[in-house]
């Protein structure tokens, strides 16, 4: 299922300039071997609200693949305010 936006000619909803799918920031990964397995991170010039909950969902991911306990927590309230408050487009 997409998202109204990207159903060409099925919505009256335009997107807005500057915001997009893909968010104009620097990228860098990273892998790290530690005990025998790689973790792979990504170092971003800039944050966007979504960054925490994919960091979740990938770490909730991987628990499951792995058989193993998910130990991560949920993001500080005060963490996803100052993401929103800064990166809301209206």
């Amino acid at each position: 299922m997409k998202s109204l936006l990207f159903q060409v000619g099925a919505t009256p909803f335009s997107e807005p300039g500057g915001c997009g799918a893909i968010p104009c920031r620097t990228e860098v990964p990273i892998n790290i071997r530690k005990d025998g397995r790689i973790y792979r991170f990504v170092l971003r010039d800039k944050v966007i609200p979504e960054d925490g909950y994919l960091a979740l969902v990938k770490a909730m991911a991987f628990a499951i693949q792995m058989n193993e306990p998910y130990s991560g927590s949920a993001l500080d309230r005060s963490v996803k305010d100052f993401m929103v408050k800064n990166n809301v487009v209206i």
